[in-house]
């Protein structure tokens, strides 16, 4: 980015916060090296270690270097943007990431690639680039990450509109949030449902990709129940970053017709009970053991508050076994109050099992991507 446009960002309204793990370092420090960089730059991070990046995301990713990191690391920096500029207009802020694994000193097994994200309140900017090893220096793959991303805040900011001319080989997409989305987000509304009346049957999870196996549990959760059942996406989680706006519709995107789903705002069991009374959810052994985790809650005492909302708006659950660090477990395998017992109906071993992961296809997929 010339020097005119980075002045132009500096003088502008918008702040970002930038973070970084294997690339893109040349744009921090072009944008730190023009006078003004204080009105643009909030706060610049860079979990470099596998551990750095795992305490910034609050999980172990699947890729440390991939599109879907990287989008997780640009949410968690826009959350981070609204924190540190909270006087600032909502919309100029944003949430820059990168990821890459580039030329080094010694020959790499996987593809040479970056990701760059960049997240505000209007749309969600997603590059993805894989790069043919042995065709440029460290230098130069660093400098087209660092082109990329400098151009892809300069698009963000409105003081540009084209990326690096290596066109070709780089996938970039933007999608915007819809109003709907952004009033879901702000908890201005409960949901967004595809259809007009929804079932008493909520299968929640961020079916990322959806699977086989959810196919299956869905077919054996109708059967039990003799209702439709309903995937339920929320687009804030307890344990990863919020979903942006590409995860959004990348997600409903991926439903057929006659698959129906609702998206909330409910990130906990005790806010999904509250918003669907008198429901029935579709859940793995995984899941229920986090709803009986007291990690998840302030103490003993707000736990059990939290659970006496099963009752008050008597919830119930089937239970699906999952298999948890190489072992698998059904619903007969974990302890559960004796005196919610019966709100709760296990599905056996012999009728349902599949030891597949919506991470583990995300990894297959990511593996098989060809270099440009």
């Amino acid at each position: 980015m010339d020097l005119k446009s980075i002045q132009s960002i500096h003088a502008g309204p918008y702040k970002l916060v930038y973070v970084s793990s294997g690339g893109g370092s040349t744009a921090i420090s072009d944008f730190l090296k023009v006078p003004g960089a204080s009105n643009t730059i909030l706060e610049s991070y860079i979990p470099y270690s596998r551990e750095s990046m795992d305490e910034y995301l609050g999980i172990k990713p699947s890729h440390y270097c991939g599109l879907q990191t990287t989008i997780n690391m640009a949410m968690i920096a826009f959350k981070r943007a609204q924190k540190l500029a909270p006087d600032a207009k909502k919309e100029h802020l944003l949430g820059a990431a990168v990821t890459a694994t580039l030329s080094t000193t010694y020959e790499k097994l996987g593809s040479h690639r970056f990701f760059v994200c960049i997240q505000g309140s209007d749309a969600t900017h997603v590059i993805s680039c894989y790069l043919t090893k042995g065709k440029r220096t460290r230098d130069s793959e660093e400098k087209l990450v660092s082109e990329c991303l400098e151009a892809l805040i300069g698009i963000a900011c409105g003081v540009s509109s084209e990326l690096p001319k290596l066109s070709q080989n780089i996938e970039y997409e933007v999608v915007k949030s819809k109003k709907e989305w952004t009033q879901l987000i702000d908890s201005e509304i409960e949901f967004i449902k595809c259809q007009e009346e929804i079932s008493r049957l909520i299968f929640p999870g961020t079916f990322n990709p959806i699977h086989e196996g959810h196919l299956q549990i869905k077919e054996i959760a109708e059967k039990m129940t003799k209702q439709k059942l309903f995937f339920e996406i929320s687009v804030s989680n307890v344990d990863k970053a919020p979903l942006s706006y590409y995860e959004i519709q990348k997600t409903i995107e991926q439903f057929s017709k006659e698959h129906r789903w609702v998206l909330t705002n409910a990130p906990t069991f005790q806010e999904k009970i509250k918003l669907f009374p008198k429901s029935t959810f579709v859940v793995g052994t995984d899941t229920l053991m986090r709803i009986f985790d007291q990690k998840y809650y302030q103490d003993q005492l707000s736990m059990n508050k939290a659970l006496e909302c099963f009752d008050e708006y008597d919830a119930r659950f089937i239970v699906f076994g999952r298999e948890i660090e190489k072992t698998f477990r059904s619903l007969e395998d974990l302890k559960i109050p004796t005196s919610m017992l019966h709100r709760f109906e296990g599905v056996s071993e012999n009728e349902f099992r599949m030891d597949i992961r919506s991470r583990d296809i995300k990894r297959s997929n990511e593996e098989s991507r060809r270099p440009a």
